[in-house]
Formats: C-alpha cells, sequence, structure tokens
C-alpha cells in the first residue's frame, strides 16, 4: 500500500469512528480525596450528603461547586490539579442563603429536602435545580421537589447580597411539562411508571434545558431534554411562562441499536453544543407488598402504568455524548465509562476550564452519586471532542 493510500484509508477510518460514535477511551480516570476534610461535614450527617453528590459546576480559577440530593446541599471546592496526585481542598456552604427554606444546615428537618439534581452556571450566575419528582420509595408527591434556584456569587465566592432568584412554584414549574403530550400524563406519578424526574441542567444565553431520566422511551432509544426560557425564574403567574421546547433525542451504541431503558443523568455545556451522561432510567422497585400496590395504584393513568415500567433491571455503564441543540442531528457517543467507575452511578460533569493539555480535549470533573468502591469525585482527563 502507498503512502498516499494508507493516509487515504486512515482518514476515512477516523471519519468513520466519529459517525459510529468514537469513544476516547485514552482519556484518564484519577479518583479526586479531600486533604482538609470531608465534603459537606457541617450538614447533618443523618442525611449523609456526602455519599449522594448528584453535580457540579467549575471556574476557571480551579474552584467548582457541588450539590448533593439530600437537604439543600450546595458547597464549593477548590481543585488542586497535579496529575494522578490530583486532590481538592472543601470550603464554603450555601445552604443557608435559600433563606426559611434552610436556615439550619446542621438540622436536617430545618433545612428542607428539595432533591438537589443538578447545577449549571452562566458566568457568575450558579443555577440549582430539585428533580421536581415524586418520592422514589413511596411514590408519594413531594412538593418541595419543584424548587429552580439562582444565585449570583463574587470572585471571592460570597453569594452577591440580593441576588437570589428562587421559582417553588409548582403551578408554574408543572407547565414546562404540560405543554407536551409526551410528559404530561407523567407529572407527579410514580418514578416506578416513568414519573418526571430531572437530573440534568445546562445554560445557554437565557435558555435552560433540563435533562430527563425519566420518562423515556424505554424500548426505542429515546431520552428527553426540555429547553425552557429563564423568565421561568421570575414569573409569578403560569400564564407567563411561555413556550417551552420539547427535544426528543434518539441514543444508539456503535452497531447502530437503540439503547433501552435510557435515560439522561447529567448535563454540560461546551461551547454552543452540549455533553450529555446517559445511564439507566430505571430505579428500584416497591420494597414491600403493600407499597407494590399503593404505587401501582397511582400510576394507572399512565400510558402501561400498571405494569411500573421504569423499575431497574439492569445496569447500564455511564456513557458521555455530545449533542449539538441548534441542529437535529442525534446525539454522538464519545465516552464509555468502564473499570471501577463502570458500575458506579455518575449524576454529574463539569468541565474544568483551561485545565487540557491539547485544544481538541476536556477535563471533567465527575460526581458519583451513593459511590460504592470509589471516592465520590474523580478527574477524567483528556476526552476527546470531535467535531460534529
Amino acid at each position: 500500500m502507498t503512502n498516499h493510500h494508507w493516509q487515504t484509508t486512515m482518514a476515512a477510518m477516523m471519519c468513520l469512528s466519529l459517525l459510529m460514535g468514537y469513544r476516547a477511551q485514552a482519556a484518564d480516570v484519577i479518583p479526586l480525596t479531600a486533604d482538609n476534610g470531608t465534603l459537606f461535614a457541617d450538614y447533618d450527617p443523618k442525611a449523609k450528603a456526602d455519599r449522594n453528590v448528584s453535580g457540579a459546576t467549575c471556574f476557571s480559577d480551579g474552584s467548582c461547586i457541588l450539590v448533593s440530593d439530600e437537604m439543600i446541599a450546595v458547597q464549593r471546592i477548590q481543585l488542586k490539579l497535579k496529575g494522578k496526585s490530583s486532590s481538592y481542598s472543601v470550603g464554603r456552604t450555601y445552604g443557608r442563603i435559600f433563606g426559611d427554606k434552610c436556615t439550619d444546615i446542621g438540622k436536617k428537618k430545618k433545612c428542607n429536602e428539595v432533591d438537589l439534581e443538578a447545577i449549571a452556571s452562566n458566568g457568575n450566575k450558579i443555577l440549582v435545580t430539585g428533580s421536581m419528582g415524586n418520592k422514589s420509595k413511596s411514590g408519594k408527591r413531594a412538593r418541595d421537589r419543584w424548587f429552580l434556584g439562582e444565585f449570583a456569587i463574587g470572585k471571592n465566592g460570597k453569594p452577591r447580597s440580593g441576588s437570589l432568584s428562587l421559582q417553588s412554584k409548582r403551578s408554574v414549574l408543572k407547565v414546562m411539562f404540560e405543554q407536551h403530550g409526551a410528559l404530561k400524563p407523567y407529572v407527579e406519578k410514580p418514578l416506578q411508571c416513568g414519573g418526571i424526574n430531572i437530573e440534568g441542567l445546562a445554560v445557554l444565553d437565557d435558555q435552560i434545558f433540563f435533562g430527563l431520566r425519566s420518562p423515556s422511551g424505554p424500548k426505542n432509544g429515546q431520552a428527553y431534554i426540555l429547553q425552557a426560557d429563564d423568565r421561568i425564574l421570575s414569573t409569578d403567574n403560569k400564564k407567563n411562562v411561555g413556550s417551552t421546547t420539547l427535544h426528543r433525542l434518539t441514543f444508539k451504541d456503535r452497531s447502530k441499536r437503540k439503547l433501552k431503558n435510557l435515560g439522561i443523568r447529567a448535563l454540560e455545556t461546551i461551547g454552543t453544543k452540549m455533553l450529555i451522561v446517559t445511564a439507566d432510567s430505571g430505579v428500584s422497585s416497591p420494597d414491600t407488598p403493600a407499597r407494590r400496590r399503593d404505587i401501582t395504584s397511582r400510576c394507572v393513568s399512565v400510558p402501561n402504568g400498571a405494569d411500573l415500567p421504569n423499575v431497574a433491571t439492569r445496569l447500564l455503564k455511564p456513557k458521555i455524548w455530545l449533542w449539538d441543540p441548534n441542529t437535529k442531528k442525534q446525539p454522538v457517543e464519545i465516552f464509555e465509562l468502564g473499570g471501577d467507575y463502570g458500575d458506579e452511578k455518575l449524576e454529574g460533569i463539569a468541565i474544568i476550564p483551561g485545565s487540557a493539555s491539547r485544544a481538541d480535549t476536556v477535563d471533567l470533573l465527575l460526581t458519583i452519586d451513593g459511590q460504592n468502591d470509589v471516592p465520590a469525585l474523580a478527574l477524567l482527563q483528556g476526552l476527546e471532542i470531535p467535531n460534529l
């Protein structure tokens, strides 16, 4: 084979690999530990916030802000990037800035359970969201989980006075979902039959993107991202929400087979594009016969709901995808988390600005929820980002 033919063949293979969902498995996952204490140490230890880290956002100075899905647990950390010796230090917490929603982070009963599932940033503004879902074990409605908040921070990491916007009116937030026939039947329904469950959050300009773990298309590889104008934060009237956009995405493996029982677990913006984390959409089965009967009765109005179709049957390895919301193209798989992390719950990712060694790669902070054999945080170095 001539050198020209070899180069042509290699270029074709590289293009084909991108189209098939190239995975940058050369990226390196490095566990991170704190060098000055533990995460969320000021919070009520009964909440176990350090074992339920559900999201992160990072800044150019190497600092990041984490959320946990217990209480209103929000904490700043400082990364210390030294390759395989990287670590972090824990810093200030933000739970008390939410006023009456959280008056004492040391007492679980005085800090509402809003089920914070994701965090995003837009400049110095920090946006956090509750799951807006029912309780996972009982299947019952959870008013406090209808929660969307935004605050600004200064260069010293302190929240700016008067910057807090808090939207916790269900009547307003429900409109986002009820505008769409694919989502409306699942509002305030148990997670076991596909009830609304937000786990991803991203911001592009004045648009907020919510990634849904459920409902999803369990048999056709579909998952949903809901796009809304940021006016949702400040309106008092459900008539002023405005129209929202529902993105129906189809996720396929490298053999072009649709991935079943898949939901979105995290979002992160990268320029005008978006990184998407997926894993299983299902949740645990009801743990008692009485609870199963109660949840089933709450699911009868959902399509095929009585069969509890969103109960997890197997664990899908976390995957990271690249997607352009400005086109009709479907997401492209770029990474699958394996090794010690293949059976962990990847719940959040955050690009670490300026940390990557090459222009076509990014470094990510990973957050692990309910970790088994790994720390709550990890560094993913050198994730290659293809051109779409």
